[in-house]
């Protein structure tokens, strides 16, 4: 696993990378270490800096800021089959609208499972990608977000125009 940190005008974005697909995404880490260690806890491997592909990751990054989906590859491999499922389904909601958890728990043929799509949803290693920031609570507040918060997920959902 490589990993490189990209600028963006959200600031820097930790991007980390295997010959699967991109494997985990972090902002707003206050110290490089602290995104190495995610990338150990989320996926078991510990992730060499590369500065190679920087360029392509910060265009990749700001077409997705500007409204560009993301189709490319993700290395979901370290998740659980159940967390897949969330995630995939998660990945579907189109940008400018949200779900609640309840909803994403039906989408996924568990209606009774909205605190399990929560779990799934923390174990998120590629947010803004598989975008878990659409997914609000059932009284529509926004929730946690793993990506720096609460008022990050209310920025991107902002950004987005959702409604």
């Amino acid at each position: 696993m490589e990993y490189t940190c990209c600028e963006t005008r959200l600031g820097p974005i930790y991007v980390a990378w295997t010959a699967q697909g991109i494997a985990c995404v972090a902002a707003g880490e206050a110290e490089e270490e602290a995104f190495r260690a995610r990338c150990r806890a989320l996926t078991g491997q510990s992730p060499v800096r590369n500065d190679g592909c920087r360029a392509e990751l910060e265009r990749m990054l700001q077409g997705w800021l500007e409204g560009e989906p993301y189709d490319g590859p993700v290395d979901l491999s370290p998740l659980s089959p159940f967390d897949r499922e969330v995630l995939a389904a998660c990945r579907a909601i189109p940008r400018g609208e949200v779900r609640t958890y309840g909803e994403l728990a039906a989408a996924v043929g568990r209606p009774r499972a909205a605190r399990a799509v929560g779990g799934a949803l923390r174990r998120n290693p590629v947010p803004l990608l598989i975008p878990c920031h659409r997914v609000v609570r059932s009284d529509g507040t926004i929730g946690q977000y793993s990506m720096g918060g609460p008022e990050v997920k209310r920025q991107l959902l902002a950004m987005e125009g959702a409604r």
